[in-house]
Parts: C-alpha cells; structure tokens; sequence
C-alpha cells in the first residue's frame, strides 16, 4: 500500500490539520503517516491557541519517518516557524522527486496567527521551490505576494506569479471573493477555472481537505491538472455531505472521512453504468453500434485486472430500431472493454471508461472539427505473431498508440483487416463523459 505523509498542525476537534488529513488519505486507500508541527487549540467556532511541537521531538519524529517509511508523498500544512521549515526542507531534499503539496496556512478564520513572519519567509525561500502544488485561499495568496486581491483576474494574475516562486502549479481557492466561489489552477501555461454553488454554511477543515486529496490524486498518477479536476470533483461531495458538530451555531465539519471503501467504490461504479443506461436510452445511438455490437465500461479508480472493470453482459445491441440491453452491468463480463481501459490507464489511470463504436469515416471527421484527439492504428501492420493470440492484438494496438503521445485520446480508431470489423474506441474518465462525445460526433 502506498504512504501518503502529512505534516501540519494537530487539532483536537479532528476538524482539520494532521487529523483530517489522515481521514482523507484513508479515504482513498492510502496508508497515512503523520508528523505534527504544533498543536492547534481549536474547535468548530475557530483558533484560540497554538503551541508548538518542541523542536527536538519534531526533528526526531520526522527522522524516524525518514530513516523507516518509505512515503510516496507529502502534504505540507501549518509549519510555524523558519526552524520547523528548515528540518522539513532537509528531509524532502532526501526525499526525492515525490508529490509534495503545500497548503500555506497563515492565519486562522477567526485572525489567529499560524505562522511566524519568519517562518513564512522560510517557507517560500526553503519548500516553494521543491514543492509541486500550493493551494493557497485569496488571503493567504495575497499574504504571499503583497498583492490586492480583488477581482477574478487578480486571482488569475497571482496564481501566475505564485509559480515564479518554483511551483509546478498553483490553485488559488477563490472562496473569499464576493459572488460564486471560483478556484483558479495554473500550471505554467494554461489556466483552469471552476466555479461552484456557494454553500450556506460554515464548513471547517475543507483547506485541508482540498490539499490532501489533490496529494492523493497525484501519488495515483494523475496530471497536475486532471489531480486539480478531480479534487474539485471529490470536493463538491465532501460539501454537500458536511455536518454539524458545533454546540451552537452553523459550523459544519466536511465529510472526507465517508469511507470510500473496496465495496463503495464499486457500487459507484455500476451506479453510474446505470446512469448512463439510461441516457442512452433516451439517447437511442443505434448507428454506433457496430457489427460485433457495442459495450461500455467503467473501471475502479486502482483497477489491476478484468475483474475491476464493469460492463454489459452479452454486450450492448439494437432490435426493432431501439437499444438494447442484455443484462445489468457487473464486473468481470467483458475482457474486451476491460483491457482497452486497463491499458489506457496504465498511462492515464483517470481515464477509466471506454466504449466501442462503428466505424465511419464522418464521426471522424465531426472529431476533428470539435477538437476531440484523434489517433488511427492501421492493423494491416501488425506483425504475424501479434495477429493469432487473442487478445495480443489488442494489447498491441494500446501499446503502440500510448507510448507515442503525451496526451490521452479521446478516440483511437482502425479501418479493419482480414476478418476484422473497423473500430473506433472512445475514452473519457466516466460515462457520462463517453456519453458526451458519443452526442459531438452524432449531432
């Protein structure tokens, strides 16, 4: 199992910090270790002390980590002062090319200072520059930077010197801008936005949240940006899912501890096949279906082999003019469909949804024009050895495909051979997605 390592401060009301960093790694199948900076007095109405960790039980607590856990990734909250930093600096140096995300708490909610002007220094000096992620809020971005933070485009213009520091990419949380909640992800070159309904209540521990999730995503191999998309994503399930706790009052704790087990997960994944059946039926795309019939199927996030792929039994085909369904979807029914997805994401693992289509030369082009990534296989080239096995050529057309582009594709078509039905394979990280490309390409 693979370690996921927070050092931040402890807060006894499990709200945030250390604690609800290991609630959010458990969530998403890691082992979490823990190393704490400070002890955060604080409750679901806000900060009313912080004591440090003295420094010798925190070096000495950092070693033991160093010297007997192998740690696939860190999230860094409160650090305090310059000489926590300094220790910190040392052990990533040691550490390696690992995911590190920074969450660059500064102040409390209520004002209560939690790091040293000192330490802040340090820690742009010393951790920016080795970090892969900072996820400041508008206040913390501003403290940062001596920037005004006003508007969208501030945001947007901070987020851009932030990654001058040394960052790979920088989120800033756009939560205490006025109006909707916009989130800003720039990773050097592109900005990505997302805007989100602003919830009616006082949420403690989603800074938190937010940062150990996106550390999980990248220890799972996602990109920078498809870790920032699928933290938002998580995100808006966390919020919604948050409760009270508080003796009086609106304060509400996020939910990141709903535990998304083994079983959980593959509920949700047959769950959302379920969806899609019945868009499809509203949908009705019988010209997709190709001679040898169509499937779809959708994989669990940490899938290894057929049986974490779900699917259609007996496949997906049409009669009278209508869609047809065989049975409801179960895992482990198509090896067809579980081996293009399972090779898929072996390069891209959040790409984790496939569905085969007919072949027409007009699909193709309706791609092009709508942006899609488009990759061809010519089978004719297969070599002889490739061609007999079953299921080798298969395994030899992904391969081929994936390891010559940087960027996933949204379809990976063949014009047929000898005994072989023409193709087009369209991937997407869900169903729904797949179902979205399938509607660009028939309208």
């Amino acid at each position: 199992m693979k370690t996921l390592l927070t050092i931040a401060g402890y807060d006894p009301s499990s709200g945030a910090g250390v604690t609800k960093d290991l609630d959010t790694f458990f969530s998403q199948g890691f082992h979490g270790l823990s190393v704490p900076t400070s002890i955060v007095v604080q409750g679901p109405h806000g900060v009313r002390d912080i004591y440090p960790i003295p420094e010798e039980q925190f070096v000495s607590m950092l070693k033991v980590i160093e010297d007997e856990t192998p740690v696939d990734g860190v999230k860094i909250g409160v650090v305090w002062d310059s000489p926590y930093v300094e220790s910190i600096a040392r052990y990533l140096k040691k550490l390696g090319r690992k995911p590190i995300v920074v969450d660059p708490i500064c102040v409390a909610k209520n004002g209560k200072r939690l790091i040293t002007e000192r330490g802040l220094k340090s820690l742009v000096k010393k951790i920016f520059p080795v970090a892969t992620v900072l996820t400041p809020n508008v206040e913390e971005a501003s403290l940062i930077t001596g920037r005004n933070i006003k508007t969208l485009d501030d945001v947007k213009d901070c987020a851009r010197a932030l990654t001058g520091l040394g960052l790979q990419g920088v989120v800033v949380k756009g939560g205490h801008l006025e109006g909707e909640p916009v989130d800003v992800f720039y990773d050097g070159k592109d900005i990505t936005l997302r805007e989100k309904p602003r919830i009616n209540r006082e949420v403690h521990g989603t800074g938190c949240a937010f940062s150990s999730l996106l550390t999980a995503f990248l220890v799972n191999g996602y990109s920078l940006k498809e870790a920032f998309l699928a933290t938002e994503k998580e995100m808006r399930v966390i919020l919604e899912e948050s409760y009270p706790v508080a003796r009086r009052g609106g304060y509400y704790y996020s939910s990141s501890g709903i535990v998304r087990a083994y079983d959980a997960e593959r509920w949700a994944v047959l769950n959302s096949l379920q969806e899609a059946k019945r868009r499809l039926f509203e949908l009705n795309p019988v010209e997709l279906i190709p001679e040898v019939q169509m499937n779809i199927g959708y994989a669990i996030s940490k899938a290894k082999g057929i049986e974490d792929v779900a699917a259609f039994p007996g496949r997906i085909s049409h009669c009278g003019g209508k869609i047809l369904f065989k049975g409801e979807p179960r895992f482990g029914v198509s090896s067809h469909v579980a081996r293009l997805i399972l090779a898929m994401m072996k390069y891209h693992p959040y790409m984790r949804a496939c569905v085969t289509i007919r072949y027409d030369e007009s699909y193709i082009e309706k791609a092009q024009k709508r942006g899609l990534k488009i990759i061809f296989f010519d089978r004719r080239k297969e070599p002889g050895r490739i061609k007999s096995p079953e299921g080798r050529s298969l395994d030899f057309l992904m391969e081929s495909v994936l390891k010559r582009v940087k960027q996933p594709p949204d379809f990976i078509y063949d014009r047929g051979d000898v005994g072989k039905e023409p193709i087009i394979r369209c991937f997407a990280r869900d169903p729904m997605e797949l179902i979205e490309k399938m509607e660009k390409i028939l309208s």
